[in-house]
């Protein structure tokens, strides 16, 4: 077979997907994390990732629904089938043994966020935050990390009250996304009383399309939101989504 006749038959296989599958609705979750993911009160979720997502879903004529729920119950539904999947997901080990992640969606840098008054030339990268009092979000991977890494910290529920902790206790560092808790400190009308630095050799933290491996045609799924995130980013819309927020 040559390689135009085997072309041929791919171009066929794509068009003979049924129209119900590129017409159909997927039903995501997802937290509060501004602005990646964004929850107001009246529960309308918005965001730089909700937003990306369904106009990538959207430019493969799929429907994104997405919705709210705990972040544990998420990650116990997504691993056992019971969700399709969620949003600003990064890879973390044990991940992929359930989750298929999509093409990156966005990017996050885990940076040690402190009171503006405090001399920060002690924290320098990674490693600096063994010798400090550090708080982190419980249950989100970033603790896990400072727990893999033997770094002693305390737990927050929450990002409004990890720059609490940095205001009003005697907590050193809040390790956290510097644009999230920039986000809520500006939200809590303290943006002046934090600053961000950015941790030496720290990569950045890269946010993914989470699908669970027991979703009905979950690579197939994957597939076609790659392709939509590649025709947004192409036609501008992936950086007019981006330009609205930052």
């Amino acid at each position: 077979m040559t390689r135009l006749n085997r072309l041929a038959i791919s171009l066929t296989l794509l068009l003979l997907l049924p129209y119900a599958q590129a017409n159909q609705t997927v039903h995501l979750y997802t937290v509060d994390y501004p602005p990646y993911t964004m929850v107001d009160d009246n529960g309308v979720i918005s965001g730089i990732d909700v937003e990306v997502t369904q106009a990538a879903f959207a430019a493969v004529g799929i429907n994104a629904d997405i919705q709210t729920a705990p972040w544990k119950r998420i990650l116990k539904s997504i691993r056992h089938g019971r969700m399709a999947g969620t949003v600003t997901c990064s890879k973390r080990t044990g991940r992929d043994k359930f989750i298929l992640f999509s093409d990156v969606l966005s990017e996050a840098y885990q940076s040690a966020v402190m009171h503006s008054d405090r001399v920060d030339t002690d924290i320098v990268s990674f490693d600096d935050l063994a010798r400090v009092n550090v708080s982190v979000v419980d249950g989100w991977g970033i603790q896990k990390e400072l727990q893999q890494a033997g770094i002693s910290h305390s737990i927050v529920p929450d990002v409004d009250s990890g720059v609490r902790s940095l205001v009003y206790r005697d907590v050193d560092v809040f390790y956290n996304a510097g644009l999230v808790t920039q986000y809520h400190a500006r939200k809590l009308g303290l943006l002046d009383k934090i600053k961000i630095k950015r941790l030496k050799g720290k990569q950045s933290t890269q946010y993914h399309l989470c699908l669970s491996k027991m979703y009905p045609d979950a690579d197939v799924l994957l597939d076609k939101f790659n392709e939509g995130l590649r025709l947004i980013k192409i036609n501008g819309q992936y950086q007019a989504i981006y330009d609205r927020y930052l």
